[in-house]
């Protein structure tokens, strides 16, 4: 298992019953069963191959009494009594689809993991949006940062365009690896800068987002 999917795994409340869509290999839920911290899963994705593999592997590891494979596409054909779901691996766009079309199953979910390929910041101001609350975030270095959000649907207040942008938890634990996250940003917002013409109608906000990572950095006010 990489280093993003077991960061995935470690976000798992102990006794969750966890739906993974878009599983692919399943190997999420297996490790969720075979170390106690889940005593049933179900692995589901909406293409006949993933959900072939993930019954394979699944089968290889004596464990089809504990997760069952489903083909859904997202919550469609997901069983009501789960409590926690993941969504991982995939885009913004086709992550709140999926959250958008299952809002049924995510008002009974106590956790919902998501972990999106790009457009993260995007995926906080939806939740925002909605008023949830963040509950928990992680990021990762496996190739690229990966940054995962956990939240749930209690009612939260909008978070702050900072919050929105870099993500509540991750600010306030400040961690080595998130301020090398903000460097390398920095240093790639500043290449693009300097080959960037200032009547560029992009220019502004390049500039203010580089301002906002230096300070950030420097534990600077914003």
């Amino acid at each position: 298992m990489n280093l993003r999917l077991a960061a995935i795994k470690s976000l798992v409340e102990p006794g969750s019953v966890v739906a993974d869509i878009g599983t692919d290999h399943a190997f999420v839920p297996i490790a969720l069963v075979k170390e106690g911290i889940s005593p049933k899963c179900y692995a589901c994705d909406v293409i006949d191959g993933p959900c072939k593999i993930a019954r394979t592997n699944i089968e290889n590891e004596g464990l089809t009494n504990y997760i069952e494979v489903i083909k859904s596409n997202g919550f469609e054909n997901v069983p009501q009594d789960i409590d926690t779901a993941i969504l991982a691996g995939m885009g913004f766009g086709t992550a709140r689809v999926i959250l958008e079309d299952g809002m049924e199953h995510l008002y009974k979910c106590k956790q919902i993991i998501v972990q999106v390929n790009k457009d993260i910041i995007d995926l906080r101001r939806w939740i925002s949006d909605h008023h949830f609350t963040i509950t928990a975030e992680k990021l990762v270095y496996d190739d690229r940062f990966y940054q995962i959000v956990v939240f749930n649907t209690n009612y939260h207040s909008s978070y702050s365009d900072l919050h929105v942008m870099f993500g509540p938890h991750l600010m306030k634990e400040r961690s080595d690896l998130f301020i090398d996250y903000l460097e390398e940003s920095l240093k790639t917002y500043k290449m693009i800068e300097s080959v960037m013409p200032k009547t560029d109608a992009r220019y502004p906000e390049l500039s203010h987002k580089i301002q906002i990572f230096s300070s950030l950095i420097n534990k600077e006010e914003v």
